[in-house]
């Protein structure tokens, strides 16, 4: 049976349930300040953090996320209006109340990335929202526009801090925009499908991970999201620890803004990783399927073709912990014979066109068109190899997971091992680490941490560190005076408790209906 998101009566899916009603009840009363009614339901999602399997994900390979308490909570209802629209307002004042008009002859509405504004994540979840429902549930429009909306959005995710704040509320938006339009049940599975592309709206090329892990996430579980041969994701329980593990994030406070920085980091990287798949697949004679977010090959395709077409081997089911691990581990290796010393240090325009034998107009026409790239040289070989022996660290965490025979001696050193092995890959060959990546990732490893990486897109934004609890207090007193009060001496204690949170995977997202 389909697994449908959830819909709850009260607040009992959190860890301590009370600390978030007063939250809730503001949200409320705010929305009856604002619209003079209250909110028909709340509709939520949570932020993530990536344990392990960063930039790996719009590569086809899987990843190990846990969704965070970190959340955005949105009050919904439908209103009346003789011109259709979604009046937007947000209970933190530095995101001005928006008005979206919505196309009076029922079509689908348009965002303008040129022009940024948060409302436009709300624009993409109502494409989105819109075309899933004229595909499975026109006879509740007719023709006719989305309701007009009157909406109050609360979050906690901290904005650019690596931890999804534009998934969370593109996920939120879209299950309260369905929900209002009529559509009372809908799976995790097409909430999922749906929201992976809306950020391509705004012209971030995103994979998939950040949505799947806010829409699946469950309580002390992590979650193994599955791309290939479809999307699907296995809960894992944390196994216990003495003393008990802990996970620490800190946000570095170096704002990590995607949609800004994209041509220069998120989006050249899914180039980049386009270009090594093409090129991997042409020294070795295949062809790729055509079905990355850049209508080229993925990484992952690559590894599939060569093996069952090169060499002639069963194909890969993805769930083979050992059979995996050989494949990736063999291909991290390859990977240093097919790229000469000149290829290594990076690729113009030209050469990555010469490589390829298409013509500089063909290649630009490729690769570069969709989304908005710039580049001195392209750095296929050191993205192609992180994404390879990322891809196998997510395994290797697995099999410890997952391993009943696992030494409980060594397994919080042996996660925090590939944990750090993780973070140096991220700084080294996939350069999205910053200095106060670094710095932070530094002084948590000298004073408790079993292991620490930043988490998400990164260029900035938070980390993950591996702890345990009787360290927990070390390590936050450290960070606070190394790091924090270092570089910001006039932090409060308010802005250090947003800064430095330790978490517990939590329950994705839901529908939250009934007083509060």
């Amino acid at each position: 049976m389909t697994e449908l998101v959830p819909v709850f009566k009260d607040l009992q899916f959190y860890s301590s349930p009370d600390t978030q009603i007063p939250r809730y009840r503001h949200l409320v009363e705010t929305f009856s300040k604002e619209f003079g009614e209250k909110p028909l339901f709340i509709s939520r999602s949570p932020g993530r953090v990536n344990l392990i399997g960063d930039h790996i994900d719009y590569c086809y390979f899987s990843v190990l996320p846990m969704a965070i308490e970190y959340d955005v909570i949105e009050a919904i209802n439908t209103t009346e209006s003789s011109t259709p629209r979604i009046s937007l307002v947000n209970t933190d004042s530095n995101f001005k109340p928006e008005v979206l008009d919505l196309p009076t002859d029922g079509s689908v509405i348009k965002v303008d990335a040129s022009h940024n504004t948060w409302g436009n994540y709300y624009r993409c979840s109502l494409i989105v929202a819109h075309e899933f429902i004229l595909e499975k549930y026109p006879e509740l429009l007719g023709g006719r526009p989305l309701k007009s909306l009157n909406v109050v959005v609360d979050g906690t995710v901290p904005s650019g801090g690596g931890l999804s704040s534009s998934a969370a509320i593109c996920v939120a938006s879209t299950l309260g925009i369905l929900r209002a339009n009529g559509v009372k049940q809908i799976s995790k599975q097409d909430l999922t499908r749906i929201t992976v592309v809306s950020e391509h709206y705004v012209g971030v090329n995103t994979g998939g991970m950040d949505q799947c892990a806010s829409v699946y996430g469950e309580k002390n579980k992590v979650l193994f999201i599955e791309f290939k041969p479809k999307l699907q994701a296995t809960p894992f329980e944390i196994p216990p620890t003495k003393p008990a593990l802990s996970f620490l994030i800190t946000n570095t406070l170096v704002q990590a803004n995607k949609k800004d920085s994209a041509p220069v980091n998120y989006n050249l990287r899914v180039v980049e990783v386009a270009v090594g798949a093409e090129i991997l697949a042409r020294i070795n004679g295949l062809q790729l399927p055509q079905d990355s977010n850049l209508n080229t090959g993925t990484l992952r395709g690559f590894m599939d073709a060569y093996f069952t077409e090169k060499l002639n081997q069963p194909a890969w089911d993805g769930r083979n912990i050992e059979s995996g691990i050989s494949r990736l581990t063999e291909l991290s290796l390859k990977v240093e014979e097919w790229f000469t010393d000149s290829e290594k240090v990076g690729f113009s325009t030209e050469e990555a066109a010469a490589r390829l034998g298409v013509s500089v107009e063909d290649f630009t026409k490729r690769f570069l068109s969709l989304f908005p790239v710039r580049y001195s040289k392209l750095k296929v070989y050191q993205r192609t190899k992180h994404v390879f022996t990322e891809s196998l660290r997510v395994l290797q965490v697995l099999k410890l997971l997952s391993d009943p025979k696992r030494n409980p001696d060594t397994f919080l050193s042996q996660f925090g091992d590939i944990m750090n092995s993780s973070q140096d890959s991220l700084r080294d060959l996939f350069n999205n680490s910053r200095v106060e990546c670094d710095e932070l990732n530094d002084v948590a490893r000298a004073n408790g941490s079993i292991g620490s990486r930043i988490t998400g897109a990164g260029f900035g934004g938070s980390l993950v560190h591996l702890t345990t609890e009787d360290k927990l207090e070390g390590l936050i007193s450290a960070l606070t005076e190394k790091y924090y009060k270092k570089h910001f001496p006039h932090i409060t204690e308010e802005e250090l408790a947003e800064a430095v949170v330790v978490t517990k995977p939590a329950t994705g997202s839901c529908i939250v209906e009934g007083p509060i």
